[in-house]
């Protein structure tokens, strides 16, 4: 019988992490996610568990809960939000909502629709074709772990000589600080090459999806982000734009941040919408 490695459980793991975030709005079973992860269900569990340090239901549930935080700043009303977050009725994701954030939807989105006085941005209406990256998932506080992440991406592109391929660097921030714990935050390290290249380790392959975006532009200091993304919410509520369901991304333009000084420092930021 063949030995997995730990690099091939590894791989089977983020294929599953990949497809509940592109699919979480789906009824997801443990004989579907265990197929996706070409292995029985009565080890599936235990596997993801293990690598990924929470069990699966937990995970689901979590990425629908954070899903529907930028939503409630639109005028989707709590019963679409709810089914586009893969409930079936408002009743039981509000129950949900409440039991993970201490407060209701309506409430949150009662809050987050406040004015906050803050400059209004102007984006650029873009479309942009699909991008294929491979990436490097880390969790916890963002500016730990794009660090942490974004050695291993250097580490592997060290290894395989591939700083000539090296085509754009990418952020995705999953969740929303203000509201899920720190030690849950999601980030994704990505790398956009010229040609294929095969994944190992901690290294897997997905795709940004193509499609409208709001395009804003931000000057400065990763750390600063926040401040950022905060003005795009407040952009959201006062334009009544509809989202799609994709997480919003950063396009570093320095592929060597070590070379520039912070303050001059350039990221894209795009916000998916319809």
């Amino acid at each position: 019988m063949k030995k997995i490695t730990k690099d091939e459980y590894l791989q089977s793991i983020y294929k599953v992490i990949y497809y509940i975030e592109k699919n979480y709005n789906d009824d997801l079973t443990l004989e579907e996610l265990s197929k996706v992860a070409g292995f029985s269900k009565y080890h599936f569990h235990r596997i993801f568990g293990s690598i990924v340090g929470e069990n699966l239901s937990d995970y689901v549930r979590r990425v629908r809960l954070s899903s529907s935080t930028m939503k409630l700043k639109t005028n989707l009303n709590i019963t679409q939000i709810a089914q586009i977050s893969g409930y079936e009725t408002s009743a039981s994701f509000s129950k949900a909502f409440k039991n993970h954030f201490g407060i209701t939807p309506k409430e949150f989105s009662k809050n987050a629709k406040k004015e906050k006085g803050n400059k209004m941005l102007e984006p650029k209406i873009v479309e942009i074709d699909p991008i294929e990256v491979l990436y490097v998932r880390k969790t916890g506080d963002y500016i730990n772990s794009a660090d942490e992440a974004w050695k291993i991406m250097v580490a592997f592109v060290i290894e395989n000589e591939l700083f000539e391929k090296a085509v754009a660097r990418y952020g995705i921030s999953h969740d929303n600080p203000n509201v899920i714990e720190e030690h849950n935050l999601r980030y994704d390290a990505c790398l956009e090459l010229n040609e294929s290249v095969n994944p190992k380790g901690e290294v897997s392959s997905k795709q940004i999806a193509g499609g409208k975006y709001a395009l804003f532009i931000h000057k400065g200091s990763y750390t600063l982000l926040g401040e950022t993304f905060r003005n795009i919410g407040d952009w959201i509520v006062k334009s009544g734009v509809s989202l799609r369901d994709e997480p919003s991304f950063q396009k570093y333009l320095d592929l060597d941040p070590t070379e520039i000084k912070e303050e001059d420092l350039q990221t894209e930021l795009y916000v998916p919408i319809v």
